[in-house]
């Protein structure tokens, strides 16, 4: 299969089915996010030094809009990048998982896992199944779990299981920011 004719599946069978859920498409990519009072949920399509022929490859992620991006101090910036983002998944996390909520697990500085798909080697039928499953895995499982997931919880799982990084310290004051003016 082509690119070409990957990209027309995705758009069907993927990215359009899930605007119906409230998604959006980031700028002219196939990256998509949701956004939710202060939660974002984002699907971050990876190409660039990360681009395969053959391989789409994504990352799920998950922050609170207030956190300041990794290249600028303004929350209101439209994220483009997975170091934007405390909690990063690919859709395995979520395949046959529980309803337990995962721990924050660390992984910054260019150093996270990637979804891949490998279109090249699949035919029409079977691209169209795997995205359809995909899709039910971010509508049934993803979105409903970010539902779920306070300021105060991702601040004390960043505190609890972070490795002091530059950007958890960062995250860690706009989380204790944001808390002090609500109260």
């Amino acid at each position: 299969m082509q690119s070409n004719e990957f990209n027309s599946l995705f758009t069907s069978e993927f990215a359009e089915p899930l605007i119906e859920h409230g998604f959006q498409m980031i700028g002219r990519g196939s990256s998509m996010h949701h956004i939710d009072d202060t939660r974002e949920l984002l699907i971050l399509r990876q190409g660039g030094r990360l681009a395969r022929q053959g391989m789409a490859r994504s990352v799920i992620c998950f922050r609170h809009t207030f956190l300041r991006p990794v290249k600028s101090d303004d929350p209101a910036q439209q994220v483009e990048y997975v170091e934007d983002c405390p909690r990063k998944f690919t859709f395995d996390d979520f395949d046959g998982w529980s309803r337990r909520s995962p721990n924050y697990q660390p992984e910054n500085s260019g150093r996270w896992r990637i979804h891949e798909i490998n279109y090249a080697d699949l035919g029409p039928r079977q691209l169209s199944r795997r995205l359809k499953k995909l899709r039910t895995i971010v509508s049934e499982r993803v979105l409903p779990w970010t539902k779920t997931l306070s300021e105060e919880g991702e601040l004390s799982q960043i505190k609890k299981f972070g490795e002091n990084a530059w950007c958890e310290r960062r995250w860690i004051e706009d989380y204790e920011n944001f808390l002090s003016l609500r109260t």
